[in-house]
């Protein structure tokens, strides 16, 4: 058996064993940064997401609040609805007349205190046009109910449901489907409903 000399340097086996391991762990670990910089330019992009379904709840939760007895205007280019909203610079001790309309190439909603001064504005898309605006229910108690191209000034009480189609300038957005003054319809009892215990 021949001894080692205790100053002699690595073995050829042992340096290319040495640089195979590196080579593993460069491979490894540029695969796994490939795919951090996919996922952070995918959550790039997903910010603007987050603001349009912001603006979606926004919208929808103006619609579901609204007094039922609060007027409701509304044609297939954009409605009209009053309602009660309590985020600054707005207090919820008045109506509040909101403008829903694809005008100026971008679909908004604009809240202000019935003279147009867009005291809040959401935008539910920045580039867009609405492509259609129907409403579901009967405006008055002898009209048959179904979807309507529009919602007359003269109606009795809001539509059971008003549906929003858009576009995005670029693809087809999901329709936003609202029943106009949820929460004041749920909270009225009427005969059929049941004794509140107590």
């Amino acid at each position: 058996m021949t001894r080692r000399n205790g100053r002699a340097g690595v073995t050829l086996l042992e340096l290319l064993i040495a640089l195979w391991v590196m080579a593993a762990a460069a491979l490894i670990l540029s695969s796994s940064l490939g795919l951090m910089g996919r996922a952070l330019a995918r959550v790039g992009g997903e910010a603007t997401d987050v603001d349009r379904i912001s603006a979606r709840v926004t919208l929808r939760r103006w619609l579901e609040e609204m007094p039922l007895g609060a007027r409701l205007i509304g044609d297939a280019g954009g409605v009209t609805f009053f309602t009660l909203i309590d985020t600054p610079p707005l207090t919820a001790a008045e109506l509040v007349a909101v403008r829903v309309s694809g005008e100026g190439g971008a679909v908004r909603a604009e809240a202000g205190s019935g003279t147009g001064d867009g005291a809040l504005s959401v935008v539910l898309v920045p580039v867009g046009e609405v492509t259609g605006l129907r409403y579901f229910g009967a405006p008055g108690p002898g009209d048959r109910v179904e979807w309507r191209a529009d919602w007359p000034e003269a109606a009795t009480a809001p539509p059971d449901l008003i549906r929003l189609e858009y576009t995005d300038g670029q693809r087809v957005m999901p329709p936003l489907t609202v029943i106009p003054a949820r929460k004041a319809r749920q909270s009225e009892m009427s005969l059929s409903s049941p004794v509140p215990p107590g």
